[in-house]
């Protein structure tokens, strides 16, 4: 009792020293993980022998505001004191402050050699997901590490922490879940003082020059476009790479400078090139976030190709994915003006990052790119191939023009088109190159219509270009052999048909010939028996089907697609039927892009539909029959499928080529 006693007299006369202590210790630790806090920070430096080495780690959460948001900051404090525990088990040698917010300092015994501290670091990194905690919640989350050793003691703290705190940012900058050692760094900050030193000097004496990657289309090996890369070629010591001044310009707002640079050097390319197929070539050219904050952007653009006197509509502006999650409303904003002054508008880099699917219903783009990571990625799995495939389609629901980038393995290529992308960048047609050998790739692959695969049918069954053989599937049952008769011309021939069963005594060819969402055929029909339904030419796809009918329903010719994802999806476009021993030239075609398709006969236009859905994915190709009726009866002559769609004055043109022709014999 006396001893309790003793002990309420001591509280008494000392409560204010007590509480004087508790207030001290209250000011040196973190209310919620316990740990030592900034101030304390300070305190445990001043104290340390300024003879002796340290290592400093700064370590920051990467994605926390992410928790927060998803899971309510209750979570988000559950997950600091846990990362807190984490830190203080698994740092060697090491005390923990926490900073602040979700960055802590760890101040490392400097007597742990500097290859250790690395492997600890890596360690780190490795071992934060198998922590006591919510696996949907770690899986959001990941250490951004700035690592400072060897540090001497007698330096003032905040440079210290300066430094660490660059580290760690880089380490941010470069994709996150990542370490950084000031030294690294510091050698980089000497070589950024150099770039920044000459770049004003660089770009007045025309030492950055533009290098043009051409875009290609995978289907028909024809120029689809190119983009705008820039390159540093340095008096001293030659090609700088973009990596080495890109981020930097970013950084240091010098990018606007080189990226309008670079658009004026596009439109005077093109001026040096009029009358040239190049003239007119699509020139992507990659923008920086960092215009986005300038209203008039769009305007500038528009008054730069104004004083060259080129159409916006050849150019597209690129806009890295990135971009799209950080301004949102500024950019919707800037698209829209972009396309308001003609200009069209790529997704950069596409699949980089989290929300790429989301974004697609807010950004008014034209284009979307396949990040070329993303592609690799996704092409060495079978879910990712599906995911692929599935991006691809969904763009082209939406009306979105598809390019993959980095592609440079064949197998890449017959992979983007088995799923309908058509058009591709990357090493395995061309890396960037300098203008002139540019001009000179291009105008190797321009070509002012793209060639069709012909089947003329003159006393052979393979294409006109030897890549393609017909192959005649024989009726058993009624085994007759086709044969070749008098064509339109004198001294050329076509093929007759003896019809039969469906699917038989007529031609089946690759569906490779047919791998565009856009097409034509054009073809001479020559209707000896007037069968109802008989198709002249039918593509099964997995969606449903085209066929060409001569004598469809009550007196019509029949141009047909069915759109089988639709029970009332029948699309005809229409007119008179074929007349019987006669000649007819008949053309169709559609438009993936409008959704529209047409049907001529002689030049002139039969029939068109709007509003028809897009069928994908060519299963089989037939001429001279189909999969629901008896095939064709008749002759077939230069039978045509182009991967573009022809307009009326092209079909008109094509249709007089023939009657013109000295030769033309046909009874029409």
């Amino acid at each position: 009792m006396e001893s309790m006693a003793n002990e309420r007299k001591y509280l008494l006369k000392n409560k204010d020293y007590i509480s004087y202590r508790k207030k001290t210790a209250s000011l040196v630790t973190d209310y919620l993980t316990g740990l030592p806090n900034r101030r304390a920070l300070y305190e445990y430096y001043s104290k340390l022998e300024k003879n002796t080495f340290i290592h400093i780690l700064f370590v920051d959460i990467d994605n926390f505001k992410r928790v927060n948001d998803t899971y309510g900051h209750s979570e988000g404090d559950k997950l600091l004191c846990a990362v807190s525990d984490f830190l203080q088990r698994e740092v060697a040698k090491g005390k923990i402050f926490r900073m602040g917010g979700d960055e802590f300092v760890a101040v490392i015994d400097g007597s742990i050699t500097e290859d250790d501290l690395i492997a600890n670091v890596t360690q780190l990194k490795k071992r934060l997901h198998s922590m006591d905690f919510r696996k949907d919640v770690l899986s959001l989350i990941s250490l951004s590490i700035g690592v400072l050793a060897d540090q001497s003691v007698d330096q003032v703290l905040d440079d210290i922490l300066n430094k660490c705190d660059s580290a760690m940012y880089q380490a941010k900058s470069d994709g996150k879940n990542k370490f950084v050692l000031y030294k690294t760094l510091e050698k980089m900050v000497e070589i950024n003082k150099t770039v920044e030193s000459e770049m004003d000097g660089a770009l007045k004496n025309g030492e950055f020059q533009v290098y043009y990657q051409p875009k290609i289309n995978m289907i028909n090996s024809t120029l689809y476009g190119a983009e705008a890369l820039v390159r540093w070629i340095h008096p001293l010591t030659g090609l700088r790479a973009p990596m080495q001044f890109i981020p930097l310009f970013e950084k240091n707002g010098f990018i606007t400078k080189l990226d309008m640079y670079v658009f004026e050097e596009v439109c005077k390319m093109k001026q040096r090139n009029k009358g040239s197929g190049v003239e007119h070539t699509k020139v992507s050219v990659n923008m920086s976030r960092l215009h986005l904050y300038h209203r008039d952007f769009p305007k500038r653009l528009r008054n730069i190709i104004d004083k060259y006197d080129i159409s916006p509509d050849e150019f597209e502006i690129e806009i890295t994915e990135s971009t799209f999650f950080k301004d949102t409303n500024e950019l919707i904003y800037m698209v829209e003006r972009l396309k308001d002054y003609g200009f069209s508008v790529a997704i950069d880099d596409f699949g980089s990052g989290y929300s790429a699917l989301n974004m697609l219903k807010d950004i008014p783009a034209n284009t979307i790119k396949i990040d070329k990571e993303f592609l690799t990625l996704s092409t060495n799995s079978y879910k990712g191939k599906k995911v692929i495939k599935n991006i691809i389609i969904m763009c082209k629901e939406l009306k979105l023009e598809i390019v993959a980038e980095g592609v440079e393995r064949k197998e890449q290529a017959d992979f983007l088109m088995s799923c309908g992308c058509e058009n591709a960048q990357g090493f395995l047609y061309s890396k960037a190159i300098p203008e002139k050998d540019f001009i000179k790739f291009a105008q190797s692959l321009l070509v002012d219509n793209v060639k069709p695969i012909t089947f003329t049918f003159d006393g052979t069954v393979k294409s006109d270009d030897g890549k393609y053989e017909a192959e005649y599937v024989i009726d058993k049952d009624n085994p007759i052999q086709y044969s070749f008769v008098p064509s339109i011309f004198k001294g050329k021939q076509a093929v007759h048909l003896p019809g039969g069963k469906l699917e038989k005594n007529c031609f089946h060819v690759t569906q490779d010939i047919f791998r565009t969402e856009s097409y034509t055929i054009s073809m001479w029909v020559y209707v000896e028996k007037a069968n109802a339904w008989t198709a002249t030419a039918y593509v099964k796809y997995e969606t449903g089907f085209l066929a060409i009918i001569p004598n469809a329903w009550e007196g019509h010719a029949s141009f047909r697609i069915r759109d089988s994802k639709n029970v009332d999806g029948w699309h005809d476009a229409a007119g008179c039927q074929f007349p019987e021993h006669k000649w007819v030239h008949t053309v169709v075609t559609y438009n993936a892009h409008t959704e529209t398709m047409y049907m001529y006969t002689n030049g002139d236009i039969l029939g068109h539909r709007e509003e028809v859905p897009t069928n994908r994915f060519a299963l089989r190709v037939m001429i001279g029959g189909d999969a629901f009726q008896k095939s064709f009866e008749g002759n077939l002559y230069d039978v045509r499928f182009y991967s573009q769609v022809l307009g009326p004055a092209e079909v008109k043109e094509l249709y007089d080529s023939y009657v013109n022709d000295p030769d033309f014999i046909a009874e029409i």
